[in-house]
């Protein structure tokens, strides 16, 4: 990837000696910078101000920083990347994936506590250090036997690459997800289909016993009339009840389920009136 980048960019990798139509963000900073050494006595490092690209290096450095982030910039908008400050950060945006950028010059600390400050005293080495990422997993390139201008295609391969590596984590993540889910929903509607089936059989065996009482119910009726036609002289009651009884028994036979004014409120299972809400 990072010889990918090299024969892509080729010229444009080559950081020049002057700073010459410097991108808008650089020009900024840039600016900022100015203004805040000619207003501070800066005895460290300086820093820009928010809602600038993040560069914090000493007096000795500005110009070279500023090439080398105008550098950068230029070759990640040529690749369809972009660099975007947002309040008090940077970020190099590749495709949807952002990265924190920030380029610091390093500092060496004293072997000795100053008098009078109780603590170590540091001062700038004039290497530059350019920090990709946040703070707890940051990939960081500086100046060494190969100065930092020569490693920008490392730079922007890593941030390619990276994504790359992202996109697929994303994806298997979603792929993970997206099983993970069909999964679920395999599970209740099985879920589903065993209740329903359980209900199913509990109507049946509920539908078997009111059918079984009913038979019952019948054949007690059936006894009843017989018991009647034996007597000398029958009451017209019974006819009347008779009559009633097998119209009842009618109504709760799940075979023939006949209508009943005065018992379409109650439920068949428990004989029991069916709980309304009333409206006032």
């Amino acid at each position: 990837m990072k010889r990918e980048v090299e024969h892509d960019l080729q010229k444009l990798l080559q950081v020049p000696h002057r700073l010459m139509n410097p991108d808008k963000l650089v020009a900024a900073a840039k600016a900022d910078i100015e203004v805040r050494t000619s207003t501070y006595r800066f005895t460290g490092l300086i820093n820009t101000s928010h809602g600038n690209l993040e560069i914090k290096v000493s007096r000795q450095c500005p110009d070279r920083t500023y090439r080398l982030m105008d550098t950068l910039i230029r070759a990640l908008q040529a690749r369809g990347h972009r660099c975007v400050v947002c309040g008090s950060q940077t970020y190099i945006q590749v495709r949807e994936e952002k990265f924190e950028v920030a380029i610091r010059e390093k500092l060496m600390r004293s072997d000795e506590i100053m008098p009078g400050n109780y603590s170590y005293d540091y001062s700038p080495t004039g290497t530059l250090v350019l920090k990709i990422g946040p703070s707890w997993k940051q990939k960081e390139w500086q100046d060494g036997k190969i100065p930092l201008e020569s490693r920008l295609s490392a730079v922007i391969a890593y941030l390619e690459w990276k994504t790359q590596k992202e996109e697929e984590w994303r994806l298997a993540c979603q792929k993970a997800e997206g099983a993970r889910l069909e999964k679920e929903r395999a599970l209740r509607e099985q879920q589903a289909r065993k209740e329903q089936e359980l209900n199913s059989f509990k109507e049946l065996l509920l539908q078997a016993k009111r059918w079984h009482e009913a038979q019952l119910l019948r054949s007690y009726i059936a006894a009843v009339a017989q018991q009647a036609e034996d007597t000398p002289s029958p009451t017209p009651q019974w006819r009347e009840w008779l009559i009633w009884a097998e119209q009842k028994t009618d109504w709760y036979d799940p075979q023939v389920n006949l209508p009943d004014d005065l018992l379409e409120e109650v439920d068949k299972e428990t004989l029991s009136f069916r709980k309304k809400t009333h409206f006032f």
